[in-house]
C-alpha cells in the first residue's frame, strides 16, 4: 500500500548576516543553504497495518506525510502509495487517501453545521446519497457527532470539531489514512474516544493508517509496530515489544509490604522508588519470575505488581543509542 525507497526532501532557506550590513548584502546577493528535513529513508506498508509514526518536534514526521501525501515531492528517492505517486495530485488518488491533523481537522467555512459540512464532503468527492447516508450513519454512531448535527463549525469544542473532521475525511471510504496529531490538545475523555474509534475503524474496513503522536499511549494502544524518526533519519521500524525487550531488557515489580521494618529490600533488586511504604524495584527480565516467587514467600505484601519501564524511558533511550 505504501512504498518508500531511499526518499529524501530538502529545503532551500535564506541566510544573512545580522545587523544593517547583513541586511544590505542580502538585498543585493542572497544566499541559501539546504536544510535536509528527511534523508534517505525507507520503508514499507502494507494493507490494514496501523503503524504509529513518532518523533521530537522537527524530526522530519509532519514533512513525511506530506510527501505520502502528495503536498510536497520528494527531492530524491521514491515515494508511491497504493501504486500512485502522490505528488501527481490525480484525483483517483485523493479520493483514496485522507490526510487529517489534530491542529486543524476541518477545512470547511467555520459558519456551516457539522451536517451540512458532511454533505459538502458528498458533493464534492461525487457520492451516491444511499451508500453516503449509510457510511455515515455508521461513523456519526462511533463518533458520537450526532448531537450536535446542526451547531455551527465555529461553536463546537476542539475534541468535537476533531471527531467532526474526521467525519468529514473518512465518509467517502478512504483507503489510506494519514493521521498527524490526531489527539492534540484533547482532554482524556476525548482521546480515549478518538482512540476507540480508530480501532474499530481499522478493524471494519481494514484501512491503512500512518499515525504520528506526541502522545505514546496513541502509539502503543493503537500500533503493533512502530517508526521512530529523528533529525530527518529513521531510528526504528518494527514491533514496539522487540524495542522495549531491546532497550529495555528490565521490569519493575511495585509493591507494598504489610511492615517496612526489617526488610532488606535491596536483597531482590534495585530500589528505583520509595513512596508511602510502596517500593519500586528494577529487576532484570529473566529475574522477574523468580524474585516475585521470593517477596511473595518471604513477605508479607498486601499488593504486588509487574510493570514494563515507562514508554518514554524506551523512546529516550532509542535517541541516545541511535539504533537502527
Amino acid at each position: 500500500m505504501i512504498h518508500v525507497k531511499n526518499a529524501g526532501k530538502t529545503y532551500e532557506v535564506p541566510v544573512r548576516e545580522s545587523g544593517l550590513k547583513g541586511a544590505l548584502s542580502s538585498f543585493i546577493r542572497r544566499e541559501k543553504k539546504e536544510v535536509p528535513a528527511v534523508s534517505d529513508i525507507s520503508f514499507e506498508i502494507g494493507k490494514g497495518e496501523m503503524v504509529g509514526f513518532i518523533g521530537s518536534n522537527g524530526a522530519g514526521k509532519s514533512t513525511t506525510l506530506k510527501m505520502l501525501s502528495g503536498i510536497l515531492h520528494p527531492s530524491s528517492g521514491e515515494v508511491s502509495v497504493l501504486d500512485y505517486i502522490p505528488h501527481h495530485r490525480q484525483k483517483e488518488y485523493l479520493k483514496k487517501i485522507a490526510l487529517i491533523r489534530g491542529s486543524k481537522p476541518l477545512f470547511a467555512p467555520a459558519d456551516l453545521t457539522a451536517l451540512d459540512a458532511l454533505n459538502m464532503q458528498r458533493i464534492i468527492y461525487d457520492l451516491n446519497f444511499r451508500p453516503f447516508t449509510r457510511d455515515l450513519n455508521k461513523i456519526v454512531d462511533w463518533l458520537g457527532i450526532e448531537p450536535y448535527y446542526k451547531k455551527p463549525l465555529r461553536t463546537l469544542s476542539l475534541g468535537e470539531r476533531m471527531r467532526c473532521g474526521l467525519a468529514c475525511s473518512l465518509v467517502y471510504n478512504p483507503e489510506v489514512l494519514f493521521l498527524d496529531e490526531p489527539t492534540i490538545g484533547l482532554d482524556t475523555n476525548a482521546q480515549h474516544r478518538i482512540r476507540h474509534f480508530l480501532k474499530e475503524y481499522n478493524r471494519e474496513t481494514n484501512a491503512t493508517i500512518l499515525l504520528t503522536s506526541h502522545y505514546m499511549e496513541d502509539v502503543t494502544q493503537l500500533c503493533k509496530r512502530m517508526m521512530v524518526i529523528d533529525k530527518g533519519k529513521l531510528l526504528f521500524d518494527g514491533e514496539i515489544e522487540k524495542l522495549v525487550e531491546r532497550l529495555t531488557p528490565y521490569k519493575l515489580i511495585v509493591f507494598t509490604p504489610e511492615q517496612s521494618a526489617g526488610i532488606n529490600v535491596e536483597r531482590y533488586g534495585a530500589v528505583m522508588d520509595l513512596q508511602n511504604g510502596r517500593y519500586t524495584l528494577r529487576v532484570p527480565n529473566q529475574q522477574v519470575p523468580a524474585v516475585t516467587a521470593r517477596l511473595l514467600s518471604e513477605v508479607s505484601i498486601l499488593d504486588l505488581t509487574v510493570e514494563n519501564p515507562p514508554f518514554e524511558q524506551t523512546i529516550e533511550q532509542l535517541y541516545k543509542s541511535e539504533v537502527v
